[in-house]
């Protein structure tokens, strides 16, 4: 029993690790979003330009890529100056 319970505890916090598995890869979309804004470039050459260097592995969050650069392109631009991407993985861990 005393070996169950241990186990249980350990494996736990690995699960909860595990939860949000789209969280980095989005926050990493964040932070491209951030530094193409930041250099002045448009909105929907920055949804092609991350679209494409997703390549297979990232295939699976290109539908994300359009909402995510919207929603940076909204935000004030003093924003810029934080850690947006941090704060969105933050926020989307706690979820």
């Amino acid at each position: 029993m005393r070996a169950l319970l241990a186990s249980l505890f350990i494996a736990l916090p690995l699960a909860a690790a595990a939860q949000n598995p789209i969280c980095a890869p989005t926050g990493e979309i964040v932070a491209a979003a951030v530094e193409a804004r930041k250099a002045g470039q448009p909105a929907p050459e920055t949804i092609e330009t991350i679209s494409a260097g997703l390549g297979e592995a990232g295939a699976a969050y290109k539908p994300a890529v359009e909402p995510l650069v919207g929603w940076v392109y909204e935000l004030p631009e003093a924003d810029l100056d934080k850690d947006v991407a941090g704060s969105w993985v933050t926020q989307c861990e706690a979820q």
